[in-house]
């Protein structure tokens, strides 16, 4: 089985030196088959033992690098293997983007001359000069949005990517790669949805009539939420997009796109009106600027596509892909490493004319939506008060994770509290952790229940998003008194989000 990666680097490496012990030759092999999510999880412990190893110290800075295990935490490991390692353009390029992932501009410039100087210039370096300008500039000016992490009832330890939410908000699909084979030691992806649950989601669910044994990652959504695409890695299908329809919140079926739309080469990303008459997708088979490149196409009156056309002017010599419409078919948002992207992939959106497909300028969405690490897709809700994003940041799991992210510019009714559950402890409060996980969450309304919520151990909290009116929390659990606090929701704009404070009795 081949592995499937969504998006990745073109950097090519060499494999440190192999040692006597078993899981480090083993994390050798993960290494060079590029599998470097399985090596960096044999590499870890075998640093631990051995922190002087340059060899391991170099794998784990390309493994960090390749993947979204904390990226930023690649640059102390390239900096020790440096002096072995660093005469070889290859680590240049990793070394640079350590450097630009840490925020380091002014060093990430200098190392970005030296290495055009010595190895001239490229593709590479002039993206990479590139994206540290424009990393620089909007960082700067930040929009004002907060990140909610939507807690291990939907993350895991390993990567979530492409959320994408249906039109009824009633619905969030993505990608996980959560799933090990131990037979070929590799973590492989699946296609999971989660039903909202009164503005939450509940527990995630592996979309069963979707994923094999091999690997499937969502790709996009039509417009009408009736179908939706994902794509597809196995015997015989080299990375093609299917089609599955949405019935009661099941995927049903499967329908592999006909040869007008999938080549021979990847396709990655597609999006279709409510009508299902025209659809535009990413392809890197039917020629375009370079790489990847958008492409639309409009179905006949017998039902087959017709040969698709480029869309011109947003593509560029890099990569163009995920597509996505907006609601009313007005807006296009795709991703690109190319443009005014601050780091690799960026989201951008323009205006677009499902008549004449004319589309307007590209704008990036702005920093923190887009960061310096590979962002690819943005969902909003119907009203656009909040999206979904994949996302790498400090209270991640592990590697992304999926965020709600909430406008903050924007005044709606509907609010989100932050409740922080901590336990007292003297004068002392303590956060509650992972004393009790097995919770027990609910809010009613008029003393009837309103919603079950997930209870995030990570961040001591959980997150509820209510409409106007009066509520009763209520938390219990084995190790704790039952709980039970009052809020109300006033009927009058404010402040989107609320902090406040459980303070929980452990029992005697």
């Amino acid at each position: 089985m081949k592995k499937l990666i969504p998006i990745v680097l073109a950097i090519s490496v060499i494999a440190p030196f192999a040692t006597k012990a078993q899981d480090v030759r083993e994390a050798n092999f993960q290494f060079k088959q590029d599998n470097y999510p399985t090596a960096l999880k044999l590499y870890l412990p075998a640093y631990k033992k051995d922190t002087g190893n340059v060899d391991i110290a170099y794998a784990i800075g390309i493994c960090k690098i390749r993947t979204n295990a904390a990226p930023a935490e690649a640059l102390p490991y390239l900096l020790k293997a440096e002096p072995k390692y660093g005469q070889t353009e290859d680590f240049q390029m990793a070394l640079i983007r350590a450097y630009l992932y840490n925020q380091q501009f002014d060093k990430a410039r200098e190392l970005c001359s030296k290495a055009e100087a010595k190895f001239k210039s490229s593709i590479e370096i002039d993206a990479l000069k590139a994206y540290i300008g424009n990393a620089e500039k909007m960082i700067k000016k930040p929009l004002d949005v907060t990140f909610v992490n939507l807690g291990k009832g939907i993350n895991s330890e390993m990567d979530e990517i492409t959320p994408m939410l249906t039109i009824d908000n009633e619905l969030l699909l993505y990608s996980s790669n959560r799933k090990y084979d131990t037979e070929v030691k590799e973590f492989t992806w699946d296609v999971l949805h989660s039903a909202s649950d009164a503005g939450d989601f509940k527990k995630n669910r592996a979309a069963t009539g979707v994923n094999t044994v091999e690997n499937e990652i969502m790709a996009g959504l039509s417009v009408g939420s009736g179908e939706i695409y994902f794509q597809q890695e196995a015997y015989g299908i080299e990375r093609d997009i299917i089609m599955s329809g949405i019935e009661n919140g099941t995927l049903k079926g499967k329908n592999i796109l006909p040869p007008t739309i999938n080549t021979r080469n990847l396709e990655q990303g597609a999006t279709s009106t409510a009508s299902g008459d025209t659809m535009i997708f990413s392809s890197a088979g039917l020629g375009g600027q370079g790489g990847l490149d958008l492409f639309y196409s409009v179905r006949l009156p017998n039902g087959d596509w017709c040969a698709p056309t480029n869309l011109g002017s947003l593509n560029t010599k890099y990569d163009e892909s995920y597509p996505m419409l907006s609601a009313d078919c007005k807006k296009l948002y795709f991703c690109s490493n190319g443009l005014n992207s601050m780091g690799g992939y960026d989201i951008f959106v323009c205006d677009i004319d499902l008549k004449t497909f004319k589309t307007g300028e590209p704008k990036n969405i702005g920093y923190p939506l887009n960061d310096m690490y590979d962002n690819l897709t943005i969902s909003y809700t119907l009203d656009g008060t909040y999206a979904y994003v994949s996302a790498i940041r400090p209270d991640s799991y592990g590697y992304a994770d999926i965020y709600r992210v909430v406008f903050n510019e924007k005044d709606p009714m509907v609010k989100m509290y932050i409740v922080k559950l901590v336990t007292q402890q003297g004068d002392q409060s303590v956060d509650f952790g992972e004393t009790d996980t097995n919770l027990k969450i609910s809010v009613l309304k008029n003393k009837t229940l309103f919603g079950t919520y997930n209870y995030n151990p990570a961040a001591s909290n959980v997150v509820v998003a209510l409409l106007p009116g009066n509520y009763t929390l209520e938390i219990e659990g084995a190790t704790i008194e039952p709980f039970t606090m009052k809020i109300n929701v006033p009927n009058a704009p404010g402040k989107k989000i609320e902090n406040t404070k459980a303070v929980l009795k452990i029992k005697k």
